[in-house]
């Protein structure tokens, strides 16, 4: 996910001479965001033994920011689930990070 959040602005960057975040890279960008974590997910189940309900599987997809620290807490409990939204909190804010460093190292290159 770090590579598609850094590669993406900078590929577009590159080739159009701007990033525009509702555009066509943004979105293919979220497609395949959006099926790295689910497959990361799905493996994260299947490791716990976990069995999730249609519901939360589906929420993963359409609302993550929701669905997971539900997650995280029904399959780790609530003191390890928190400590997981956190860590997935940090992780968002860097893939945030890698996204804008390769939207200024495309400008940078062009």
């Amino acid at each position: 996910m770090g590579l598609v959040s850094f590669a993406g602005p900078l590929a577009e960057a590159l080739a159009t001479g701007r990033v525009d975040e509702t555009g066509k890279f943004d979105l293919a960008e979220t497609f395949v965001a959006i099926a790295l974590l689910y497959w990361w997910y799905h493996a994260d189940k299947r490791s716990r033994g976990y069995t999730a309900g249609p519901l939360l599987n589906g929420g993963v997809i359409i609302a993550a920011i929701i669905a997971l620290p539900i997650y995280f807490v029904r399959s780790r409990g609530w003191k390890r689930g928190g400590l997981a939204t956190l860590a997935a909190l940090a992780f968002f804010g860097v893939l945030l990070a890698l996204g804008e460093l390769g939207e200024r190292l495309g400008f940078a290159l062009r």
